[in-house]
């Protein structure tokens, strides 16, 4: 199959590496000396010494020897008392992984749910997922938001679970580090042409190379181009990505990095099919487009990021990032706002279009680094970090006063397009919201015995919301939404080493969600708390190249509100549903030329307390399907007759999910288990050039990606597909 960009390990690296792993310390190296190894005398001022970071560029891995998600340096996973899956850049390569959706459909312990065509929801533990990227938390969105695409993503490390005390208030599912490439110290270049079926044409080009001479300054450039059709009928998805980085060792110690990423998509949007108004599912073709041709949905996203790391002398390491993320969408669209009528073959379509701008400004400064207690070696991290997040749109909708008549086109008869006017109504209503969330952290990691480290950790945060009417409707002021001061998150785990290859560990996570609704009293309720207990087993193997992990744990999302049966209009907070369940994981090198990721998830939510007593016991949603299985495994021939090939083989399976909250609903919208085969043949013709040809979906399983309700999102999955694959690196 295709490699990864090539990259020259840089020497001190190497030495750092090895010390930091054989003793076991999650701390980053400060400034060390090198020993000249000629007769010239060392120029001491020219040698730069970084903290090792665990990228995944170059180096053939399905694992990584270390990871960020846990903390903001680089930790060993054996070293993290929580559940944690990681997509390296090979594995991304090898399966021509593009778009966020196709890794979070890869990753142990993560339910992929479309939306539409430019972007998903992403759940982990029954909960969504928040995002960080490069280890700075954000309130922007990570479902029904559109990422960036993976060329510019050297990995993708997802921690399950609670993770309030670097998070602040978040999903009580998890967070997803997704890591960005960073420049190499030798030239390095790679380029990639993809064709597929469904005219699906691709080009992405990556380039790195130092600057000057003593490579102190180096910088990094990565574009793609995409070009698809799709097999839903009148299609066309067109796709802009570039990304640039540079990075300067101001001194020996010190490293400056700015980077800028730019991405536009542009496509008619799907959003899925209707059913029948009874819920019965539409018997059509997975090519049925139930949309008018005019339908049109854009995303633009701009990000600018800057990275400082100073690193003293007493191996203490200081870290500030700053960045701002600008997205605009904008769609103009109609779909259908009824499900159709069995009889007439009829439906009611609503028609809309909005154009909104937001906004995503996070700062995040720490300091990490050993200290003595006790005649013991222990970490400390500490930090702050703030961010704010804007959202301003216009548009008009059927929602607005007087405008149903206009917007809606009723007893349209389901065809493929369906005969409903573009939308030409002036836009009628604007909305602004602003979220700001700041706090302070911190993190110890006490050395208690050679076997046991015991790891605990805390944060402050405070959380506020407002919106407000804005034109062409008339504006209003702004009006205060959730909130919360002061709000403490603590964080406890423990990690035993049985021996050489198997680590044991115990931990209590948790993270808040401020509410906005009121008690009879007129006070707001307090914030809902997502609480985890997880205890594990974690093992490493043939010197790190192999890892396997085996999670149980339980979250309970209390304080949830509901209405008041004795008080209309008011609220109680007393509600809780809990996510119980297990993971096993296998990551990395079985033995020399196979790589392997194999994962599965045992899932079961219920609501323990709710205002409806039926309700009780019942699943939180019937998306989360029980059973999930993931797995993708790739071999290289290097010898004989057949040198320079590889096979590779993949399936994703789950058990049955549905739509609806209840069994009474549930019945009509079900989909029972299923699996998806994916296989995969590729050829190293030389050092240079490989070529892979990839089969989707290789029996043609006919599957939802998303099963809804009666109006819309009814999302197939992709039938059976070809792409070739071309790499060339240099």
């Amino acid at each position: 199959m295709t490699t990864a960009l090539k990259h020259s390990p840089r020497p001190h690296h190497i030495a750092l590496a090895c010390t930091w792993l054989c003793a076991g310390m999650a701390g980053a190296p400060g400034a060390w000396a090198q020993t000249a190894t000629t007769d010239a005398p060392p120029k001491l001022s020219e040698i730069v010494i970084r903290a090792p970071m665990p990228e995944t560029s170059g180096t053939g891995s399905y694992t990584s020897p270390a990871v960020t998600v846990a903390g903001k340096t680089a930790l060993p996973l054996r070293e993290i008392p929580n559940s944690i899956s990681v997509l390296t850049r090979q594995q991304m390569d090898d399966m021509n992984l593009v778009t966020p959706w196709d890794a979070f459909t890869q990753i142990t312990g993560v339910q992929a749910i479309a939306n539409d065509t430019l972007q998903g929801q992403y759940y982990a533990r029954g909960n969504a997922l928040d995002v960080r990227v490069d280890g700075a938390p954000s309130l922007l969105p990570l479902s029904g938001y559109q990422p960036f695409d993976l060329a510019i993503f050297d990995r993708i490390e997802v921690q399950r679970g609670p993770t309030g005390v670097l998070q602040g208030s978040g999903s009580f599912g998890g967070t997803v580090n997704m890591v960005k490439k960073r420049p190499t110290d030798g030239f390095a270049a790679s380029v990639l042409g993809t064709v597929g079926s469904w005219n699906n044409k691709r080009v992405e080009a990556d380039l790195s190379s130092p600057l000057n001479a003593d490579k102190t300054v180096r910088a990094r450039v990565v574009a793609s181009v995409l070009d698809k059709e799709w097999f839903v009928n009148r299609f066309t998805d067109k796709k802009q990505v570039a990304y640039g980085v540079i990075e300067a060792d101001m001194t020996p110690a010190t490293t400056l990095r700015a980077s800028i990423a730019r991405q536009h998509d542009e496509s008619p949007g799907f959003s899925g099919l209707p059913t029948y108004s009874n819920g019965v599912l539409l018997n059509v073709d997975r090519s049925f487009n139930p949309n008018p041709l005019w339908n049109r949905s854009v995303w633009d996203n701009t990000e600018v990021a800057i990275d400082l790391e100073h690193r003293f002398d007493n191996q203490w390491v200081g870290k500030a990032h700053a960045s701002r993320r600008d997205a605009g969408f904008f769609f103009k669209d109609s779909y259908l706002l009824t499900g159709i009528d069995p009889v007439t073959y009829t439906g009611n379509y609503t028609r809309r279009e909005f154009d909104y701008d937001y906004a995503a400004q996070d700062l995040d400064i720490n300091f990490s680094g050993p200290f003595t207690l006790l005649g013991r070696k222990h970490d400390l991290l500490v930090g702050a970090n703030a961010s704010r997040y804007t959202s301003d749109g216009k548009g008009v909708n059927r929602n607005q006063t007087g405008m149903q008549t206009v917007l809606d086109v009723n007893n349209v008869r389901l065809t493929d397009p369906p005969t409903v006017p573009e939308i030409t109504v002036p836009y009628k209503t604007g909305s602004a919201s602003v979220t700001s969330q700041s706090g302070v952290y911190g993190q110890a990691r006490f050395s208690v015995s050679d076997p046991l480290t015991l790891v605990l950790g805390g944060r402050v945060s405070n959380y506020t919301n407002e919106s407000r009417t804005t034109e062409p409707a008339v504006p209003t002021d702004w009006s205060a939404g959730a909130k919360s001061d002061g709000k403490f998150t603590p964080y406890a785990g423990m990690v035993y080493d049985l021996g050489k290859h198997v680590s044991l560990y115990a931990s209590y996570s948790d993270i808040f969600v401020p509410q906005t609704q009121k008690k009879v009293d007129g006070s707001v309720i307090d914030p809902r708390i997502g609480k985890q207990w997880e205890v594990g087993a974690k093992g490493e193997y043939l010197d790190g190249k192999l890892n396997t992990l085996l999670a149980v744990f339980n979250i309970k999302d209390v304080n949830r509100s509901y209405a008041d049966p004795a008080n209309t209009g008011y609220y109680l907070a007393l509600g809780e549903v809990e996510s119980n369940g297990w993971e096993a994981e296998v990551s990395g090198s079985p033995a020399p030329g196979w790589d392997l990721t194999a994962g599965y998830t045992y899932l079961v939510t219920r609501n323990t307390v709710n205002s409806t007593a039926s309700s009780v016991g019942q699943p939180i949603s019937y998306w989360y399907p029980m059973h999930t299985l993931k797995l993708w495994s790739n071999y290289r021939f290097n010898g004989g007759q057949l040198n320079g090939l590889n096979l590779g083989f993949g399936v994703n399976g789950q058990s049955e999910t549905a739509s609806g909250t209840s069994t009474a609903t549930v019945a009509a919208r079900e989909q029972g288990a299923y699996a998806v085969v994916a296989a995969q043949a590729g050829y190293r013709f030389n050092k240079n050039l490989s070529a892979t040809l990839t089969v989707n979906n290789l029996f043609d399983r006919t599957y939802f990606t998303r099963i809804q309700g009666t109006n819309t999102y009814m999302n197939y999955g992709e039938p059976r597909n070809v792409t070739l694959a071309l790499r060339a690196t240099f």
